[in-house]
């Protein structure tokens, strides 16, 4: 055996260099995807406290390192049309005279990693949303009236590691007895990549 090894010295230190080679490049792949996952923002849009439009809007930040969010689009699609408006700050009605003065007029700022902002209902959100696109309806029963059939919200946030906006978007369906039941319509925050997408939220900063 100590001989067939002598013999074959020369392949065999072939043979294990390339599989230390081969080790070598696994591990650079693991550490390549987890640099990469440190540097991607992960906005998340969830529906908590129930599956009513009452429910509470609530968007964490699962990144590594903090966000600032620099705009919150709503997008209602109606029996009639689509109609989208900015709901970044507050109606006046829910603006407060006590606390943080930023905090109390705009849902704008930064958000540290692992943490999480409450918008409020989505009752609100939608009623301030049809409110800005001067759509009719009641103040008690908006959702209704609109004859809603899903709307998207879009959060346009800014991340440290990576350059340019960061686009964060998930549509929720509404159905039941006057549309007070929602649910996501998929199962996770889609994300804004694309040149055509970066491009329309650059349009959306600008128009707000």
């Amino acid at each position: 055996m100590w001989q067939w090894i002598l013999d074959n010295a020369t392949g065999l230190s072939f043979l294990t260099s390339v599989g230390t080679l081969f080790v070598w490049l696994f591990y650079a792949q693991l550490l390549l995807a987890g640099f990469r996952r440190q540097r991607q923002a992960r906005v998340l849009v969830n529906q908590g406290w129930g599956d009513q439009i009452d429910s509470v809007c609530l968007v964490s930040n699962m990144s590594h390192e903090p966000i600032y969010i620099q705009c919150i689009l709503l997008e209602l699609v109606t029996a009639t049309g689509r109609y989208t408006a900015s709901v970044t700050d507050l109606p006046a009605q829910d603006r407060s005279s006590t606390g943080d003065p930023a905090n109390a007029i705009t849902r704008q700022g930064p958000l540290s990693s692992g943490n999480y902002m409450n918008l409020g209902s989505f009752r609100a959100l939608i009623a301030q949303c049809s409110h800005a696109c001067n759509l009719t309806h009641s103040d008690d029963r908006p959702v209704a009236q609109l004859e809603l059939v899903s709307f998207q919200l879009t959060i346009i946030s800014s991340y440290g590691p990576e350059a340019g906006l960061i686009g964060s978007t998930r549509r929720f369906n509404v159905s039941g007895e006057n549309n007070e039941r929602m649910r996501p319509a998929t199962i996770d925050t889609g994300r804004m990549r694309n040149h055509k997408a970066r491009q329309r939220m650059r349009e959306w900063l600008d128009e707000g």
